[in-house]
């Protein structure tokens, strides 16, 4: 199973974790925005080095030296790298969501500010959305997997559903 990135950052090289619709991708990035976040809601497409793809039906692997990928192949991506500059964090509420992607079920917590509807200002996100405390279920090999990660980014546009749920994986916001 693909494991959380560590949050080590040297330079600007940092690891990937994406999850597509039928693999998961492992490998490195450029990071030329202050976040993985802001770069894959800048970027239609990114350039991922020393790749491993990882089908989720039969775990067989393929390697690649360089590999581009478009945001719109990407369900859901493991924040790694730097949090951004704490200066322009907002107070926000966190809000427990489930989000359906492809084969992927996501539970968390979606920040917000306190009044606002996380489902009804979802349309108006950016295309990355961040889900804190999160767990991940969905199947390798026809075995469930259920994984939990600090943050995942979700992509808006590839969401099937989206609902609030009051305890997402049975976790509390921040308690991990």
């Amino acid at each position: 199973m693909p494991q959380e990135p560590a949050g080590d950052v040297m330079g600007t090289d940092i690891d990937f974790v994406g999850f597509s619709e039928d693999c998961w991708i492992e490998g490195r990035v450029d990071l030329e925005d202050s976040r993985l976040a802001d770069l894959l809601n800048r970027r239609q497409s990114i350039t991922l080095r020393d790749v491993t793809l990882v089908s989720t039906l039969d775990g067989h692997k393929q390697e690649f030296d360089k590999l581009e990928i478009s945001r719109d192949e990407l369900d859901i991506v493991v924040a790694s790298g730097p949090r951004g500059d704490p200066k322009r964090r907002l107070a926000t509420k966190p809000n427990g969501v489930a989000v359906k992607l492809g084969p992927y079920c996501a539970e968390g917590f979606m920040h917000a500010p306190p009044t606002a509807n996380p489902v009804r200002s979802f349309d108006g996100k950016p295309t990355m959305v961040a889900i804190t405390d999160a767990v991940l279920e969905y199947e390798f090999c026809n075995e469930p997997v259920s994984q939990w990660f600090r943050t995942l980014l979700v992509n808006r546009e590839l969401a099937i559903s989206l609902r609030t749920v009051t305890s997402p994986g049975g976790m509390q916001a921040g308690v991990a």
